[in-house]
């Protein structure tokens, strides 16, 4: 995997301490999921390497698509929208051809909406 041994002893050290509090902060895994630690081997990886078009779960954002930090917090003038706005997909990528289309074109235009009323607003 040519991955540095400290940097994953590290990794797997820090799951572990979220599977002791059943809370992911990092990547928001579902409570039930986190109960088994990462201790008992042998384990085996491989590198892989993703083919899906956006993100699974997203980055947090505002029902106008404004972009949020982990604590919820609005980041001014940041838009995400599309296969990168959380909500539309949670657990997988549809492999439909074009089915997302509609999604990346009504939240760019919501963002874009947005975007526009916060520049107004601005030169007022």
């Amino acid at each position: 995997m040519k991955v540095n041994p400290e940097t994953l002893n590290s990794e797997v050290a820090r799951y572990n301490k979220l599977v002791e509090k059943g809370k992911n902060t990092d990547f928001y895994k579902k409570p039930k999921f986190m109960s088994i630690k990462v201790q008992n081997g042998p384990f085996y990886a491989i590198r892989a390497n993703s083919t899906t078009l956006g993100t699974v779960g997203g980055g947090l954002v505002t029902e106008n698509f404004e972009a949020l930090t982990n604590n919820r917090d609005i980041i001014p003038r940041i838009y995400v929208v599309g296969s990168n706005a959380s909500g539309l997909f949670d657990s997988l990528y549809l492999t439909i051809k074009g089915l997302s289309n509609t999604f990346a074109w009504n939240s760019g235009r919501i963002a874009g909406e947005k975007a526009s009323e916060f520049v107004k607003n601005i030169n007022n």
